[in-house]
């Protein structure tokens, strides 16, 4: 009886070990030394960690993706709602975005800056669906 005690204490040690080194710690970021520079890539929100901008070019205008997770909704993996594509124009501390899914090409202009030492992105809040009450969104880059 002592003995099965013991292999279930010790089968239930080894799972919790393994179960808590599966999960994923949200605090830690990438090495900014080991990203490369430039807008290029994904940046992570750091408040929520649930919204993420991917940028595919360098340059001051082109189309930045929101991804925002998939649901499932009647049945289907889906994109979340607010996942969407933006056409942006950057200037000195500003971004000019427009919804470039959008039959109404709605947008706006938002504050925007980007702190290239640390791998931050700081900027307006420019969509309804990411889920925090903040008005200046801060953005990591993770790859």
């Amino acid at each position: 009886m002592k003995k099965e005690i013991r292999k279930l204490l010790l089968l239930g040690v080894m799972l919790t070990g393994i179960v808590s080194s599966c999960q994923k710690d949200k605090s830690t970021f990438p090495d900014p030394a080991t990203l490369p520079k430039g807008l290029i890539g994904s940046w992570v929100e750091v408040n929520t960690l649930a919204d993420t901008v991917v940028f595919n070019s360098d340059n001051v205008h082109g189309t930045l993706w929101l991804q925002r997770g998939y649901e499932i909704r009647n049945g289907y993996r889906l994109p979340k709602i607010g996942s969407t594509g933006y056409e942006y124009t950057i200037s000195s501390d500003s971004i000019s975005m427009i919804d470039a899914l959008s039959c109404s090409m709605q947008g706006g202009t938002y504050y925007f800056m980007m702190d290239e030492t640390n791998m931050i992105i700081n900027t307006g809040k420019f969509s309804e669906y990411i889920e925090t009450e903040k008005s200046i969104l801060t953005f990591r880059k993770i790859k």
